[in-house]
């Protein structure tokens, strides 16, 4: 349910709440950058941000099919987390011990720079650290929450979460069957069509020009071609996210996979208090494999999202996929198991996108050999704050600067592509029911080890 506003086609919530002025002018004629950057979502302008910081002489174009923030940047569940696609067990086995600790830690640091920089920069996008909290719904929940735990306090890197009794969770937020929950304060909100539009203006008052109504419809070494006109850059930075399987050179590196959202209309008083009066900006979540994530907005609203609708064959992206009917109902089925205080509630707004999904769930950022090319993104989901890492490793690898973090040994990693069609379409979907069988079984009370471990091998998250 895409609305049209003043010209204006808003694919989200967040983006029919702003005043948007008139879009920027396209790309026409012929120039010659420093870089291009293709894609003006949280990827493209941080990467434009940060090199503007360690360069301020570079001339830099960002260019966009649409508008600054049409895609995952001004659509997602607003969270500033320090949650990483991959999970911390993958990553030691690759990386080690040693880095993957060093990058857990710079992912809790990266939720306070994302409020930093945000306060820096006079970006009024309602930055709230309010903190999340987890639930434990049935008993296989509760065993993987407490090995997560425990893992996470064995290597240090826990960021002070704590758990707590159905009692005490009950205290943070009010839902149903709860058997305990983990709680972390260390993650923050935004509305996220708010940022990026936010740093669209930054980047363009440092001298940057955006392009938007500006579709690339070729990316090659050292140009970009927009229709009849043609871009030269030094170095050409693609941070297309979903969308990327649109462009041929990188067809099957990272899969649009669809994400839903709901909003409601702003709780009353009552509905506001039978859930217990959380804090605003609290993020919510369960521990079930088929992601579901929530937050209290500023305004008490509840914003809810999941995952479930359909892989579409050829990593096919489509306006007409923004929505999803049966995934929209799931949603509103969900939100009342959850809370059944808010019956009824109106739903005001539905609405979705393509995530950009690595084969192993590790986003990267990528020189094509050879080249003057830079591919960014891969985020699953998780790219409000992973973006802002992702981006500072780009900035000094593009400009050959040292870079001691250990994101950039992380992000830094061959690329893995995905299976050819239509084995791409059979596992990710087959992937979609086991996830859903999975977490049916387990609400009955039933804990399928060996199906999961499918699972695992068929999603790439094992």
């Amino acid at each position: 349910m895409n609305v049209s506003a003043g010209g204006w086609n808003l694919p989200s919530f967040w983006l029919s709440q702003l005043d948007l002025p008139l879009r920027r002018p396209p790309f026409e004629g012929s120039r010659s950058v420093d870089v291009a950057i293709v894609g003006a979502g949280f990827s493209g302008l941080w990467t434009a941000y940060f090199l503007q910081e360690l360069d301020p002489s570079l001339s830099i174009a960002v260019l966009d099919r649409e508008f600054a923030g049409f895609g995952a940047s001004g659509r997602n569940g607003g969270w500033v987390s320090p949650y990483f696609s991959a999970s911390w067990s993958q990553l030691q086995e690759v990386f080690g011990e040693q880095t993957t600790v060093r990058f857990a830690r710079e992912m809790l640091d990266v939720v306070d720079e994302v409020g930093t920089r945000v306060s820096e920069l006079g970006i009024s996008c309602h930055y709230t650290k309010a903190g999340s909290i987890s639930l434990m719904r049935n008993q296989s929940q509760v065993k993987r929450a407490m090995e997560e735990f425990s893992n996470l306090q064995r290597r240090g890197i826990g960021g002070g979460a704590r758990l707590l009794d159905a009692r005490d969770a009950d205290d943070v937020l009010k839902v149903s069957y709860v058997h305990g929950a983990s709680f972390t304060s260390q993650c923050a909100t935004v509305d996220p069509a708010r940022l990026v539009r936010g740093l669209a203006d930054a980047v363009e008052a440092r001298g940057a020009v955006i392009y938007e109504n500006s579709p690339v419809e070729e990316v090659g070494d050292g140009f970009l071609r927009v229709g009849a006109h043609r871009l030269s850059a030094s170095s050409i930075i693609v941070a297309t996210e979903g969308y990327t399987s649109e462009l041929k050179r990188w067809k099957r590196q990272l899969l649009p996979l669809y994400s839903m959202m709901i909003v409601t209309e702003p709780l009353s008083d009552r509905q506001y208090e039978a859930i217990g009066s959380p804090e605003l900006g609290l993020c919510f979540a369960d521990y079930r494999h088929l992601v579901i994530y929530g937050q209290i907005t500023h305004d008490r609203r509840i914003a809810f999202g999941g995952r479930g609708a359909p892989y579409h064959r050829g990593s096919s992206v489509h306006r007409n996929f923004d929505t999803h009917g049966p995934t929209r109902k799931a949603l509103h089925r969900e939100l009342i198991a959850l809370m059944p205080a808010l019956q009824d509630v109106r739903i005001v707004r539905h609405w979705g996108g393509p995530l950009g999904v690595a084969r192993d769930w590790q986003p990267r950022v990528v020189q094509e050999s050879g080249t003057s090319l830079w591919r960014i993104g891969g985020y699953g989901g998780d790219g409000v704050s992973t973006s802002l890492l992702a981006a500072k490793v780009t900035a000094h690898a593009v400009l050959g600067r040292s870079d001691a973090s250990a994101a950039a040994v992380v992000f830094r990693r061959s690329p893995r592509a995905w299976e050819p069609e239509p084995l791409r379409w059979l596992g990710v979907n087959a992937g979609l029911m086991l996830t859903r069988l999975l977490d049916t079984l387990e609400d009955r009370g039933v804990a399928p080890r060996s199906l999961e471990r499918v699972w695992e091998s068929l999603t790439g998250q094992s």
